[in-house]
């Protein structure tokens, strides 16, 4: 497979991906496309590309005049291969820890944010922060991400303050787990 790199100057592709269990709500749509500019929204998601009411609904969700498109993780990885994402300026979005981890790992990405992110269907889980709920297998892909990426931090918002990814991982790892 061809690595995409983040490319400095004229082509910019992807400017960050977010985990973020909702993919686009309210503050994806206004903070955060406004604050990096983009161009373009990418939501990487088995599950609400094989579900059309979801899939309708993220499409509104939407600010307007951004092109979006809500694929499986697959189709992702295949459509930012493509040479012609180059020339876009792309939010990538997905819903949990493993996916990111195989979108790091398929494009070679420099920047992951952990935003909203809250384990529902399994057993045992930490809670890590008010908005982070986590289970060992979404932990070890967080890790993977911590030591592969340059810059990989948890932020809720653009104006506030990041906290590493590494360091989250580590308090995660000391967590009580339920």
């Amino acid at each position: 497979r061809k690595v995409i790199h983040i490319k400095k100057g004229g082509h910019t592709m992807i400017a960050l991906l977010r985990i973020d269990e909702r993919l686009i709500h309210g503050q994806v749509a206004t903070s955060w496309s406004k604050a990096l500019d983009i161009d373009t929204i990418v939501c990487a998601s088995d599950e609400a590309a094989q579900n059309p009411l979801k899939k309708k609904m993220l499409l509104i969700a939407a600010p307007p005049g951004k092109k979006t498109h809500v694929r499986s993780v697959d189709e992702v990885i295949g459509l930012l291969q493509d040479p012609r994402a180059e020339r876009m300026k792309i939010f990538l979005l997905t819903d949990n820890p493993k996916d990111a981890l195989k979108l790091v790992s398929a494009l070679g990405l420099k920047n992951v944010n952990l935003g909203n992110y809250h384990n529902r269907k399994a057993e045992h889980t930490a809670s890590v922060s008010m908005y982070v709920q986590l289970d060992r297998d979404d932990l070890g892909a967080l890790k993977e991400i911590s030591e592969r990426v340059a810059d990989a931090y948890v932020q809720s918002l653009p104006s506030t303050e990041k906290t590493s990814l590494k360091a989250f991982v580590a308090a995660a790892e000391k967590a009580e787990w339920k």
